[in-house]
């Protein structure tokens, strides 16, 4: 699954994790995704990519010029404005809820995990993605918030969740290869180097092969991690299967 034609290494960690958490807990037949900040609404190429068949559903603050109502492979696909804080009012319910990289830009970060669970069927899963306190030295100011495991739970819990898995995104080869192949170049420098990456095939093909090798050696050097990939579960439903 390509979402855009060059990544970051934390791009690349993200995907990763992102595809293997997909494949272990989304359901492939009868799946009602509801993708919680979708931004520019390619996240659906993750069930695509994946033969998913069923409906997703992509809400964001403001509308894309990328959206595009679709079925494809079985997958009906359509978006809408929609705001994540208000979910409460949303009526509908899903089996597998998505938020990717957007619980940081939403000021009431627990109002909308609330109201998740309230779209959320009582087996569903969700899948987040947020960044980590250190992910600040690689992208600068970026949202309203980073988290760390702690606060991970603690806002699970308030918001009716338990936390079933943890992933974290990265490590310190793929936070050193960032901050050197991107955040240096793109941040200090001011240049728009995945323009480079995009136009110069070696580049790409060169930066592609380090990010495979620095995410193997981040599972031996797992610090410094750049965020965290978070399976969710609610809280009434794990208690009635114990």
């Amino acid at each position: 699954m390509t979402v855009c034609q060059s990544k970051s290494p934390s791009r690349f960690c993200l995907d990763k994790e992102i595809e293997y958490l997909i494949s272990q807990y989304c359901p492939q037949k009868g799946l009602s995704v509801l993708d919680v900040g979708c931004g520019e609404g390619d996240y659906c190429l993750y069930f695509i990519s994946r033969k998913c068949q069923g409906k997703y559903f992509g809400i964001d603050i403001l509308k894309s010029s990328s959206w595009q109502n679709r079925t494809e492979n079985g997958l009906d696909i359509s978006y809408a404005v929609f705001d994540a804080q208000s979910l409460e009012n949303l009526n509908q319910s899903f089996n597998f809820i998505v938020s990717i990289q957007a619980l940081e830009h939403i000021p009431d970060d627990e109002k909308a995990v609330k109201g998740i669970n309230k779209c959320l069927e009582k087996t569903g899963i969700v899948l987040l993605t947020i960044p980590s306190k250190a992910s600040f030295f690689l992208y600068g100011p970026h949202g309203f918030r980073r988290y760390n495991i702690a606060q991970i739970h603690q806002l699970a819990q308030k918001s009716g969740f338990i936390v079933e898995e943890i992933i974290k995104v990265g490590g310190f080869c793929s936070f050193f290869l960032h901050f050197l192949t991107w955040t240096f170049p793109a941040i200090i420098l001011r240049l728009k180097i995945w323009r480079l990456y995009d136009k110069y095939s070696f580049l790409n093909k060169l930066l592609f092969q380090t990010e495979k090798a620095a995410y193997i050696l981040d599972k031996r050097l797992g610090f410094l991690e750049s965020g965290y990939a978070i399976i969710l579960r609610k809280i009434n439903y794990v208690e009635n299967l114990n």
